[in-house]
């Protein structure tokens, strides 16, 4: 008698354990989770390096039906429900899709669309072109620390000259 009320405490933390750790709102990372299916969310993350357009192909009419620019720091959630589209035929899956912060692990995907079936779409995603490193511009000033440069009065030990007036607004134009 006193095994099986051992047991039940111990069933009763493993159950709680796995709830926490499915948690609420389902849980997505970019690595696939604790329990990475091929039914999980994708997440495809944009950076300021690499900016990423995501586009959804019919691959039946070669159209494209979704297409993004994911903002550079936010990640792109998407997630493919088999059989909930609106016409059996043509779209018979659903995308349920969002954009978050980089840092987000879980949300809501409130955006949806009907979309082909499994076999009739493709995935494409491409590198936009990114920041790139602009030259200064050859005739700008350049601030350097030589007597000439310095403001009028100033030491050359790095500070104002008796000869300037305590006045704060006549410091540099005495």
């Amino acid at each position: 008698m006193s095994r099986r009320f051992t047991a039940i405490p111990v069933l009763l933390f493993l159950t709680l354990a796995a709830l926490l750790l499915l948690g609420p709102g389902g849980c997505y990372t970019p690595g696939g989770g604790l329990f990475a299916a091929s039914n999980s969310p994708f997440t495809y993350i944009s950076t300021a390096e690499y900016p990423k357009t995501f586009v959804l192909v019919n691959t039946k009419t070669g159209e494209n039906i979704f297409e993004m620019n994911i903002p550079a720091g936010k990640a792109l959630v998407i997630k493919f429900l088999q059989g909930q589209g609106d016409e059996p035929a043509t779209t018979p899956d659903l995308m349920k899709y969002g954009v978050f912060p980089m840092k987000d692990i879980s949300g809501l995907l409130s955006s949806s669309m009907t979309v082909p079936g499994s076999y009739s779409r493709r995935i494409d995603i491409f590198l936009t072109t990114g920041e790139t490193y602009t030259p200064p511009d050859e005739d700008r000033p350049i601030r350097t620390d030589t007597k000439e440069d310095r403001p009028p009065g100033w030491t050359s030990e790095g500070g104002p000259s008796d000869d300037v007036a305590p006045d704060p607004m006549n410091f540099y134009d005495p």
